[in-house]
């Protein structure tokens, strides 16, 4: 068998820097992909918490870190990555989840809606846990 090779190039589409700007869907993409950084910062944080308080020196060196105005900053910022991350996935997530109940597929306001009362709940009884 002899294979015959062509002297044309192959076509290669160009892919420049900004082909996400083009598309609202893949703004919205990025932006929520984007708030994987700010999560790197709460862990950082959270990991910074853990080795003071493992040293004994949680109230003294964790807490006065934390009462720092760029660290107040960066944690709100932080908070608003993930609610905004919060809402864009549970609006994404009810068209992937194909739940059937009596053989009826479970509207998806319905599954929106367990999905925020299941996180309000949780949310609630962390902070009764937390303030008891």
């Amino acid at each position: 068998m002899t294979t015959t090779t062509s002297k044309r190039n192959k076509y290669v589409r160009e892919v420049k820097p900004n082909w996400w700007q083009k598309i609202d869907f893949y703004k919205m993409y990025i932006l929520r992909e984007s708030t994987a950084l700010p999560t790197i910062w709460f862990c950082i944080v959270l990991l910074y918490g853990f080795l003071c308080l493992g040293n004994g020196t949680f109230e003294t060196s964790f807490v006065s870190f934390l009462k720092n105005p760029l660290v107040i900053i960066l944690n709100v910022i932080t908070m608003a990555g993930v609610v905004f991350n919060t809402i864009t996935w549970y609006g994404l997530t009810p068209k992937a989840l194909n739940l059937i109940y009596k053989n009826e597929r479970l509207p998806q306001t319905v599954i929106k809606n367990l999905m925020w009362v299941i996180t309000i709940a949780v949310s609630v009884l962390t902070l009764i846990l937390v303030y008891i």
